[in-house]
């Protein structure tokens, strides 16, 4: 099949690794006009004149998410979000998003929690296909491979993405940390934003992301509102002990037997006790292949391919 895929172009963003999903799966990437398949990975690569250019093809168009902190409560009903900070105001209307749906033959999302959004907001019906996690996988490394601070000392913990976004809740990180009476540069932090705390990486590449989680014990995500939250499912699949929080409606979808109160005295005591240790590693003992393959970009691509061949 000949594939056409759009979506928001960086390094940080999976419309890359879908395209290779396509490619792994013995299909072509083409232009818009030689396309069977169009497949759009967010809004910003939504287009109307797509059905002008190549009225044959089908087309669908792939939901992130539909961000809670910025849509009016006295509209939407968002009870499910109470926590979320709203620093950017409320400006942000679902149905502009639905009515570019028209243009499309299926809509797509990435989670059971945006698949809610989309049907309870935009009376929209999707399909769940995820989003591919980055290629990572357990190392077993030995003391001596595990990257260190410049202390000459394991890293401890590691943080990954944009940390200065205060729905992510980077506070949490430090303030647990600072309880433990653990110092800044146990913490590693990749991203593109640097926190003004811990050790700062910058954006890595896959390899040296891979050795990151697999360096650490454990990784914090500890964000009000994550959608999907691909980092911590890359840290599960590596097997590092993954702190998230039990007030992000999608922890039931993804993690529920080790997601932990959101706050900082409440997780410092899981660190430091063994039930919940124990409890964590055999969580990620168990799902570590198991979303390696559900998340895999070939899974992804097979994903909506199995959908599109529905139409």
């Amino acid at each position: 099949m000949n594939i056409y895929c759009a979506g928001t172009e960086a390094y940080i963003n999976q419309i890359d690794r879908i395209r290779e999903g396509f490619q792994a799966l013995g299909h072509s990437i083409t232009s818009l006009k030689e396309a069977d398949l169009i497949y759009c990975n967010d809004p910003r690569s939504y287009n109307s004149d797509y059905r002008r250019q190549n009225p044959t093809a089908k087309i669908v168009y792939n939901v992130l998410d539909l961000p809670p902190h910025d849509i009016d409560g006295s509209l939407y009903d968002i009870s499910r979000y109470p926590h979320l900070e709203t620093p950017w105001g409320r400006n942000y209307d679902p149905l502009v998003l639905k009515g570019k749906f028209i243009d499309c033959d299926l809509v797509t999302c990435i989670c059971e929690e945006v698949q809610w959004q989309l049907k309870n907001w935009c009376d929209i019906d999707s399909k769940v296909i995820y989003n591919p996690i980055k290629d990572v996988s357990f190392l077993n490394l030995p003391d001596e491979k595990k990257i260190k601070n410049q202390r000459g000392v394991n890293y401890k913990y590691l943080y990954v993405g944009r940390a200065n976004d205060p729905n992510k809740r980077f506070n949490i990180v430090a303030e647990t940390m600072n309880i433990l009476g653990d110092t800044p540069d146990l913490l590693a932090v990749v991203g593109s934003e640097n926190p003004r705390w811990g050790d700062y990486y910058n954006v890595v590449n896959d390899e040296a992301l891979n050795l990151f989680y697999n360096s650490v014990e454990y990784f914090f995500f500890p964000s009000a509102f994550k959608s999907v939250g691909l980092p911590a499912l890359e840290s599960i699949v590596t097997k590092t002990k993954t702190i998230v929080c039990d007030d992000d409606p999608t922890s039931e979808e993804f993690w529920p037997d080790i997601a932990v109160p959101s706050d900082p005295l409440s997780i410092s005591k899981k660190i430091k006790e063994e039930k919940w240790n124990k409890k964590c590693v055999d969580f990620v003992d168990q799902y570590s292949i198991i979303y390696k393959s559900k998340f895999d970009k070939k899974s992804i691509a097979a994903n909506i391919l199995k959908e599109a061949d529905k139409l």
